[in-house]
């Protein structure tokens, strides 16, 4: 399987994966914010255990069942902001 990945615009550590099959019906409701927007990421083949950023059973299971999964990633920010009470 392909993976479709899509993060949300305005919340950007929000992820959406999907296959080509319901790709073309993913809409941007799936976000969880109002208004936001699904930007594509990728498309990107499995890796089994391998894979870091989401569990693939899990996403196979969830895209069979309502066409989509969607997770939150703890950052997606490659440079971590400092903490306020550094300079």
């Amino acid at each position: 399987m392909d993976f479709h990945v899509y993060s949300c615009k305005l919340d950007s550590d929000t992820f959406v994966v999907t296959d080509a099959k319901h790709a073309k019906t993913i809409t941007n409701d799936v976000c969880p914010s109002p208004g936001d927007e699904l930007v594509k990421v990728g498309q990107f083949k499995e890796m089994g255990a391998d894979r870091a950023a989401f569990d693939e059973g899990l996403a196979k299971r969830s895209i069979k069942s309502q066409g989509f999964y969607r997770f939150h990633s703890k950052t997606y920010d490659p440079v971590a902001q400092a903490p306020i009470a550094m300079p």
